[in-house]
Formats: structure tokens, sequence, C-alpha cells
């Protein structure tokens, strides 16, 4: 079992990354409005060259959360690299997934 965890930037894609985790198999998923760094230390005082850094960033995201069996977490991110175009244009998100040792309260057998 894994947890894919997606920190999407490109919030205009949304619909189209769900899509294609249910394409994968993904039965599931949490999607948690959220606000990125650069937007909240927008008015803290920064070293001049750091501020720019942040200035691109988009002020809102989207994270996504979902347990994936062990053989659905490669194929999810093969997935979201096609649809997200990552080795093209960055900065429309990142996506890592993490091993889970144990949970309770997911219905479906991984």
């Amino acid at each position: 079992m894994k947890l894919l965890v997606i920190v999407l930037n490109a919030t205009e894609m949304l619909e189209e990354v769900l899509e294609g985790l249910i394409e994968t198999g993904v039965g599931g998923a949490t999607v948690v409005d959220s606000v990125g760094m650069g937007h909240i230390i927008e008015d803290v005082p920064l070293f001049a060259g750091m501020r720019n850094l942040f200035r691109s960033a988009k002020p809102r995201n989207n994270i996504i959360f979902s347990v994936v069996g062990d053989a659905q977490a490669r194929e999810s991110l093969d997935v979201l690299e096609k649809i997200l175009d990552c080795s093209q244009d960055r900065g429309k998100g990142i996506a890592f997934i993490l091993p889970i040792d144990s949970v309770i309260g997911v219905g479906k057998s991984f």
C-alpha cells in the first residue's frame, strides 16, 4: 500500500488529473484546497532575491491524497507525468508516493 500525494499548482487541470487517476484504477481520493507558502509570506520582510522566487508561484493549489496499491503507484505517476507534461512544463505541481505500514478504515484490500 502506498500514499499518493499530489500538490497541483495547475488547478484548472484538477478534473483531468482525477479522471487520469480513475483510469489507473484509483477508487477514491481526497482533494484539499490549499494556499502556497509564497502567498502567505508575501508581506514578510525577506531578502530581495528570495522574494522574487515566490512571486511566480500561484497563490492557491490543490492537494490530492489517495491510498493506492503498489501496482497502481507507478502507473499513477506515469499518467500524471503525461497529463501535466512534466518533461516540458515545470511548475504545474509535484507528486510523490510514500509507503504505508498499516491502515484502518479502507474498505478495499490492496
